[in-house]
């Protein structure tokens, strides 16, 4: 009964957005939607992009997408869903924005990552990927339910380098030694959800909630989200040995993309990040809101399928004791000297920051 309350939810809005009354009147519409390809991503910790190309061309037209590595972009239609390479866990369904992502951070081989709000997974498995199951991913996931689908993508990837911690990522003590060595987080905090086209129906996945998208546009409910979102920025923002820290959303909202960024930027420049350009290629930026916006990156959800946002941090020679050059252009720095070494496990309450940093804080999060 849930999925069919879901499936009518879902076409409901469908109707909304082509201002029709009924299905009958979507079914025979005549589309002029100029069809999108389906893009499909490489799972490299199972097989080499090479060999799945050589799968896929025996039946599609496969090419290699231009600026994110190991994506493959498929005609449009292409139904992959039961295909071996997706059940076995070797090719992942995920859109280019969302694969956009963890490229952006980037992070390398042997590194010590966070994802801070994990599930369903898709993009913890996409850095383990990127680091070649080498280091360590730390997936924060509040929710229980979302929990268990985010063990369950990381089953099908096949990493072995992913931690799973449920509880909340706000909770944990950044001065904790457990987290001394962590040098990248990839934030992907609850959104709005209102860059997710609803033609795709992503929602009827398990892992959405059927409320993820429900008053998408709701002012009060984006104040709320983005209060949220800032302060798991500022935290993020917080851990002493980070070098790269990506915030993106799904959301078109302003309130949600590039007015959190702008909110932590005192906090940011006093702990030694500037914004960096993820993909300088890409032509679509942030809007130009405040000085730096041109740094961000927007997609747009009936251009590029969907509507996402990023935003990369990264610290500045000036904060670091030894640099080395990023893929981006940007200036990685080394852990502060700071840093601890051992272990003592658990998350614990956010807490012990300098005072001039909780001053900072306290005006971003308006106490």
């Amino acid at each position: 009964m849930l999925h069919k309350d879901t499936f009518r939810t879902a076409l409901q809005k469908i109707c909304v957005k082509r201002k029709v009354s009924n299905v009958e009147d979507l079914l025979s519409e005549k589309t002029t939607v100029k069809p999108k390809p389906r893009f499909v991503r490489v799972n490299t910790l199972k097989t080499t992009t090479g060999s799945v190309i050589e799968v896929l061309s025996k039946m599609h037209k496969v090419d290699k997408d231009d600026m994110v590595p190991d994506m493959l972009v498929l005609p449009p239609g292409t139904d992959m869903h039961k295909h071996p390479l997706v059940t076995d866990g070797k090719v992942f369904l995920q859109g280019k924005a969302s694969c956009m992502v963890a490229a952006a951070l980037s992070p390398k081989p042997g590194w010590k990552v966070i994802d801070a709000c994990a599930a369903p997974g898709n993009k913890t498995v996409h850095l383990a990927a990127l680091m070649n199951g080498e280091g360590s991913i730390i997936a924060c996931e509040l929710n229980k339910e979302r929990a268990k689908t985010l063990q369950h993508t990381v089953r099908r990837s096949g990493a072995n380098n992913i931690e799973t911690v449920i509880g909340d990522f706000l909770n944990i003590d950044t001065n904790d030694p457990s987290y001394a060595e962590v040098r990248a987080i990839l934030l992907d905090p609850s959104c709005s959800g209102s860059g997710i086209s609803t033609e795709r129906l992503d929602h009827l996945l398990p892992s959405y909630s059927i409320d993820d998208q429900d008053d998408a546009g709701s002012s009060a409910r984006i104040r709320k989200l983005s209060a949220f979102q800032r302060k798991a920025l500022s935290h993020a923002l917080s851990f002493p040995s980070v070098e790269r820290l990506v915030y993106s959303t799904c959301s078109i909202h302003q309130a949600e993309n590039e007015d959190v960024v702008s909110s932590v930027l005192p906090l940011a420049s006093s702990l030694g990040f500037e914004l960096a350009t993820p993909f300088p290629q890409w032509m679509r930026r942030g809007l130009p809101v405040f000085d730096g916006a041109q740094h961000l990156l927007r997609t747009d959800p009936e251009d590029d399928l969907e509507g996402f946002f990023i935003a990369l941090f990264v610290r500045k020679a000036a904060a670091a004791d030894a640099l080395e050059p990023s893929e981006d252009g940007g200036a990685l720095g080394r852990k502060r000297k700071r840093a601890c070494t051992t272990r003592s496990g658990g998350l614990r309450a956010f807490s012990s920051l300098r005072l001039s940093r909780m001053d900072v804080l306290c005006s971003i999060w308006g106490i």
